[in-house]
């Protein structure tokens, strides 16, 4: 049991809780067992969602001071997300970050299924690895540390704030940054084509990109006309140069476009819609894949 009001006591949260419970009492419930701990060399310790152990980087301010705090990070889709990956999917985090969505989606999937966490960002990538680890996730996981992008050639310049360690946005490889405010490194470009074959399907695909959105589609395209996965995807309209176009590549693949609500229900929504009202804001939207 993990939060029971009438014996005021709190527990592990179940998986199955995570997709049924309200949205409120999940927070409330995971705020009680954050527990953070700091471990030294900028890195703190804390229970997330009630169930698993997560690696922090304590520089980090818009994330990274919310989840230490409270424990989760925007319920809705973290509910959203527990509804639909079910046990022997192929899930794919494309911009896993520190690996919050990673640890539920590797849990979710379960020992037959497989979580690839795909993360560029050097600062990043070792606590999400440890975080994987830590909650004996490493058997059904992969940590690809490379740039999402059209195709496997080349390299992406990143450039990082040191106040926000995990925000890693691609740049011209012209860029120059002032050492005392952030960082630019450098990765592998990378495409899903390998785990498609291997596997043979991709069930679930989640992207948040920084921005970086366009061009990952553009890698996906052949996969999400085949195989038709699940797809998330943070949009924002004020991002590209042509959010209607890039729309339209994307709804192209699916027949049916959702926007992630803030008790994690999937509300139908029109492109009009997402193009022309709230820009400048990011929205989740959920293209729904093919039945499993």
């Amino acid at each position: 049991m993990w939060f029971n009001p009438t014996r005021g006591r709190f527990g592990v949260i179940a998986l199955e809780e995570l997709a049924t419970a309200d949205r409120f009492e999940l927070e409330h419930a995971c705020r009680a067992q954050a527990q953070p701990v700091y471990i030294g060399d900028h890195t703190a310790l804390c229970r997330i969602l009630g169930r698993y152990k997560f690696y922090l980087d304590t520089r980090d301010q818009g994330f990274g001071s919310n989840v230490l705090l409270d424990g989760f990070w925007e319920m809705w889709l973290t509910i959203a997300i527990a509804r639909h990956l079910k046990p022997g999917m192929v899930a794919i985090d494309i911009g896993a970050n520190f690996g919050y969505y990673s640890l539920l989606m590797a849990d979710l999937v379960g020992p037959e299924g497989l979580l690839v966490a795909v993360e560029p960002n050097p600062h990043v990538t070792p606590k999400l690895r440890a975080s994987l680890a830590l909650n004996g996730f490493a058997s059904r996981s992969r940590v690809i540390e490379a740039a999402a992008a059209v195709t496997n050639e080349g390299c992406a310049h990143l450039y990082a704030t040191l106040t926000e360690p995990k925000n890693a946005a691609i740049v011209s490889p012209e860029t120059i940054a002032d050492p005392a405010v952030a960082t630019i490194t450098t990765a592998p470009n990378w495409t899903a084509d390998a785990i498609a074959r291997e596997r043979g399907r991709v069930d679930f695909i989640k992207i948040d990109a920084e921005g970086a959105e366009e061009d990952i589609i553009k890698g996906l395209r052949p996969l999400l006309l085949r195989h038709k996965p699940s797809l998330v995807l943070e949009f924002n309209a004020a991002r590209y140069a042509n959010a209607r176009g890039f729309l339209a590549d994307v709804m192209s693949c699916y027949r049916d476009l959702r926007v992630v609500d803030h008790d994690g229900s999937l509300a139908p929504i029109a492109a009009e819609t997402v193009l022309t009202e709230r820009v400048g804001e990011d929205r989740l939207l959920f293209f729904a894949g093919a039945a499993r």
